[in-house]
C-alpha cells in the first residue's frame, strides 16, 4: 500500500455555489455528524435519532449557507430576498428528480393575532414557493407525456 494520498476527484463541471445547499450536499453533513456521534446515536430510541437527524439537517444547511455567503453569495437580510430552486437528476433512481428549493434571506412564520401565524417573505420568494409547489405536477405531466410517446428526455442505458 503506499503513502501517497489518492488524488482528489474534480468534478466534471464547475461548482456553482447554491450546490452547497443542495439536499446532497446537507445529506453529507449530516451523515458527517452521525459518525462523528455514531456513539450518542447509539444510545438514542428512533424518535430521537430521527429529531436529532433534523436538528443536524437545518444546523448543516445554515453552516453550508454561510459558507456559500462567503464565498459571494451574501444576501442583505434587509436587502432584496432570493428564492433558488435546485433540480438535480436522483442519483439512483432514473427518471426521477430531486427538487429543493433555498431561501435567502430565511423565510419566517410569525405568530399574528389570535395564535395564527403568517409567513414573511418576499415576492421572489412568494414566487419561488408557487413554482416549488408546482413542480410534482410537472414532472407527473411530464412522464405521462413520455408514457404516451411524445418528446421526452432520453435516458441513459443503466
Amino acid at each position: 500500500m503506499s503513502d501517497e494520498a489518492a488524488p482528489i476527484p474534480q468534478p466534471s463541471v464547475p461548482l456553482h455555489l447554491d450546490q452547497l445547499l443542495e439536499q446532497r450536499s446537507v445529506a453529507a453533513g449530516v451523515e458527517a455528524l452521525a459518525r462523528r456521534n455514531r456513539h450518542h446515536l447509539a444510545d438514542m430510541d428512533d424518535e430521537e435519532r430521527e429529531d436529532a437527524r433534523v436538528l443536524w439537517s437545518e444546523m448543516v444547511a445554515e453552516i453550508l449557507g454561510a459558507v456559500r455567503d462567503v464565498l459571494g453569495g451574501s444576501v442583505v437580510p434587509d436587502g432584496p430576498g432570493r428564492a433558488v430552486i435546485i433540480l438535480s437528476d436522483h442519483p439512483e433512481e432514473p427518471g426521477e428528480v430531486q427538487a429543493e428549493a433555498i431561501f435567502s434571506p430565511q423565510i419566517q412564520e410569525v405568530e399574528v393575532e389570535d395564535g395564527e401565524t403568517q409567513v414573511v417573505a418576499t415576492f421572489a420568494q412568494v414566487l419561488g414557493m408557487q413554482v416549488a409547489d408546482l413542480l410534482p405536477q410537472l414532472a407527473e405531466q411530464m412522464a405521462q407525456n413520455v408514457q404516451e410517446g411524445e418528446d421526452g428526455p432520453e435516458l441513459p442505458n443503466a
